[in-house]
């Protein structure tokens, strides 16, 4: 008895549901052929015809090719048990059940793996700070799991990871929440392009709760000018960093939008600027105290940690008692408008929100402020 059967991979010419191509294991004997489906499915184009396998172009080759080797192996394997120890030679359909039953696909994709080839392909899609922001994720993740598959994702895997990220991470609600937001537009993805068949976060909420927004009072915001306008700076990178936080605190400007900032962007009085975190336009008229600190050109930026480390050092030497990063000038912005009797409607388009429910955050934070200082009247009267 000889081995019969012959057999090659092969990629289908027809395109599944996500635009890939499956790859089959296509057997022949005596002139008739059976095929069985692979777990590989890829583009057209990363398919060597050659070696009959996936080409390094491709993220995921490595492992794709893995899953091919194995199939290559197991199908070795059984046609040459079955010619050692068997009488009859195998059919096709009995090659195909065996191969089946075997069990090929036992090689598993990594689900952080796809993950971040997906993020490598489509880097041009997404805004820089997102693209960093999720690979920072990704690493995240593998701190709590060192290999993470696709059959990892369930219900019980995301409770962990968040009870991991409050109790061994310290991470407050809000930041465990954000991780798992992202954890969700992961496996939306893996979901659209069928690595993952059923939704774990269907019986999932992810909590959100209103955070500590630190901002500057009236009479702090004015103490920070005068130091700007009056200190002896010996480094001028913390009057560069100094300056262009007052800019934010009187125009509400993103860390992201100082960055993209010019004076290309001032019409007749007026910031005209889309913004880079939403991509919405604002408007947002210039006062007598926000041209004080306009640049020449263009802000020179210093990256966000040294800006918030500069700002930091500012806050401690003049006694403030809040931790400044260059986000709390938006904030303070934002509070300062309200306390001044600016419209909240009004509030909310110079700082670019698209619902006007973001911005009442800020007015909740006015409302404390009042309830607080009102409490000086039983001081005083006491």
């Amino acid at each position: 008895m000889s081995i019969q059967i012959s057999y090659r991979f092969v990629i289908k010419k027809e395109k599944n549901k996500q635009g890939l191509y499956p790859i089959y294991l296509r057997a022949f004997l005596k002139g008739r052929k059976i095929e069985t489906a692979t777990p590989v499915t890829i583009p057209l184009r990363d398919w060597s015809l050659r070696n009959q396998r996936v080409k390094p172009q491709n993220n995921y080759h490595e492992r794709y090719n893995m899953i091919l080797d194995a199939i290559d192996k197991k199908s070795i394997k059984l046609l040459v048990n079955n010619f050692l120890n068997e009488e009859y030679p195998l059919s096709l359909l009995q090659f195909k059940d065996r191969l089946l039953a075997l069990n090929y696909s036992s090689v598993e994709l990594s689900f952080t793996d796809y993950i971040l080839g997906y993020l490598k392909e489509n880097k041009t899609k997404f805004k820089l700070e997102t693209w960093f922001g999720y690979k920072s994720q990704i690493s995240k993740m593998l701190k709590f799991k060192k290999e993470i598959l696709f059959s990892d994702i369930n219900e019980r895997f995301i409770n962990d990871y968040r009870q991991y990220m409050l109790n061994t991470l310290s991470n407050n609600e809000n930041t465990a929440s954000k991780s798992l937001r992202v954890l969700r537009t992961f496996v939306n993805i893996s979901i659209r392009f069928g690595y993952i068949k059923t939704n774990p976060f269907q019986y999932t909420s992810i909590k959100k709760v209103d955070g500590k927004r630190d901002f500057l009072s009236i009479e702090e915001l004015n103490k920070l000018v005068d130091h700007y306008s009056k200190y002896n700076f010996t480094k001028s990178i913390e009057k560069d960093i100094l300056g262009y936080f007052l800019f934010a605190c009187y125009t509400g400007l993103r860390y992201s939008d100082l960055k993209t900032f010019s004076r290309d962007a001032i019409i007749a009085d007026s910031i005209h600027l889309r913004m880079h975190k939403t991509g919405n336009l604002v408007n947002i008229p210039l006062s007598k105290k926000a041209k004080k600190f306009l640049p020449a050109n263009a802000f020179r930026i210093y990256c966000n940690k040294v800006t918030n480390r500069v700002l930091k050092k500012i806050g401690i030497e003049l006694g403030l008692n809040k931790k400044l990063t260059c986000h709390v000038a938006r904030h303070t912005f934002a509070t300062v408008s309200i306390s001044l009797g600016i419209p909240i409607e009004v509030v909310s388009k110079l700082l670019g929100h698209t619902s006007i429910r973001t911005t009442q955050v800020y007015a909740k934070i006015v409302d404390t402020v009042k309830v607080n200082e009102m409490k000086k009247w039983d001081i005083e009267i006491d």
